[in-house]
């Protein structure tokens, strides 16, 4: 028991990577977050000269137990005084009155060499609460090198999750049936005008971004209790296209989930996160687009092709082994998945435009045997996105404090794909799509 209690204290240390930034390492709280403050515009990495002071602000360690911390610090040579004080939540767990750096509460002398100034606390991190570690010099000066965070994680637990439809019924709460089993998301409903995708971990309003989608009858395995949003679009999604028809598209991978953004840097390209969907006949691409995602590809009459990014106007071509800028024909192919095989012959090889993970490139291969995973090209076009098909609010009242539309001023109230625009006391209903 006692080996076990040792073994599961864990250290997290955030370290001064600049004059303005700090960088994680050891083991940090999966989807905690750190920031890091400096008053002062001048002075070395970590230095606080008089009536200066830095900040560290840690978000995230819900239940953790904080066993001890230790600052990495030192003075100058004959000088050096301050305070600091440590807060979770509202609580006040460390202090240090404002001393020489050469006193006890501090390390009993001056020294430019970093030493250690320790504490052990044994303090429960509460729902929502903030660390913040707070130090201000009053004389010069104090100087912080890092921040260790020795602490014990929370005792696993199933998990909550909370679905929001933003309609009028929302689905049950989910709980894990044991600890990390996950729950399977329930499916959404479509209204008129809007088409159920799936669940996110972020509340949408009226946006042509989408970020990843958690698909229904998916096992979805929380790393806390939390609550899903229902994301829907005002299309079906965008279907992929295997017409040689030139045009404005998106360039993605099913495999990797991922779609081409941006232009070439160092001979290759890199990619975002996306959500698809499979069907016997086509991709559907549920997540949105951004404009750096969209490339004008001319189909020619010779079985070849030009790619330009459609932003900048930069041309996608490629250069022995790498993808470079510059006018090239990519030879394509209609492969038997329903996406391009774009190609070139390099000497005495074969490469083509090949979408992995992380990047795009240049990639050698076989062209008898390139019958799948090519590029799914789907057309661009401009979809909106929201957890709220019929508005946010239920009705006008919630929204503004007062109902006196006669005074100047414009207000928009959104109905799902309709913008009632109010101004002046005049009301005008807008289609939005």
């Amino acid at each position: 028991m006692i080996l076990g209690l040792i073994f599961s204290i864990l250290t997290a240390t955030y370290t001064l990577s600049s004059t303005t930034s700090v960088e994680s390492s050891g083991d940090i709280p999966q989807n905690s977050t750190f920031h890091y403050e400096r008053s002062a515009t001048t002075g070395q990495r970590g230095q606080m000269t008089a009536g200066n002071s830095t900040t560290l602000f840690l978000s995230g360690w819900d239940g953790c137990t904080i066993e001890s911390v230790t600052l990495s610090m030192r003075s100058n040579k004959s000088g050096g005084a301050g305070s600091m004080q440590m807060h979770i939540g509202n609580r006040i767990v460390w202090e240090i009155e404002d001393s020489k750096f050469s006193d006890g509460v501090w390390y009993d002398s001056f020294t430019t060499e970093f030493v250690d100034i320790s504490c052990s606390l044994n303090e429960i991190v509460g729902n929502g609460e903030a660390i913040t570690i707070h130090i201000t010099a009053s004389e010069n000066s104090l100087y912080i090198n890092s921040y260790t965070i020795s602490y014990t994680p929370p005792a696993p637990k199933v998990h909550e999750v909370h679905f929001v439809s933003g309609l009028s019924y929302n689905p049950h709460s989910l709980t894990e049936d044991f600890i990390g089993s996950g729950v399977v998301l329930p499916m959404g409903v479509d209204t008129l005008e809007w088409h159920f995708l799936g669940w996110s971990e972020q509340e949408i309003t009226d946006d042509t971004q989408c970020p990843p989608l958690l698909l229904a009858n998916e096992r979805y395995f929380p790393a806390m209790d939390c609550t899903l949003w229902a994301v829907y679009s005002n299309s079906d999604g965008m279907h992929s296209s295997d017409s040689e028809i030139s045009g404005d598209y998106i360039m993605a991978s099913s495999f990797w989930q991922v779609a081409v953004i941006g232009q070439i840097t160092d001979g290759e390209m890199h990619t975002t996160p996306i959500s698809l969907e499979q069907t016997d006949d086509y991709y559907t691409l549920l997540t949105g687009i951004d404009e750096n995602m969209i490339y004008h590809i001319d189909f020619l009459p010779d079985s070849t092709l030009t790619i330009r990014h459609k932003t900048t106007g930069s041309l996608i071509g490629y250069k022995g082994n790498k993808l470079a800028n510059r006018e090239c024909y990519w030879h394509y192919r209609l492969l038997e998945d329903g996406s391009f095989g774009f190609y070139y012959r390099d000497d005495i090889y074969d490469r083509m435009f090949y979408i992995m993970d992380d990047v795009a490139c240049a990639h050698l291969i076989n062209l008898s045997l390139l019958n799948k995973e090519g590029v799914i090209l789907f057309p661009a076009e401009r979809i909106l996105f929201t957890s709220w098909p019929f508005g946010k609010f239920d009705n006008v009242e919630n929204i503004f404090e007062s109902t006196d539309y006669t005074t100047n001023g414009t207000y928009q109230i959104y109905f799902g794909n309709y913008i009632l625009q109010i101004k002046n006391g005049k009301k005008q209903m807008v289609i939005s799509k």
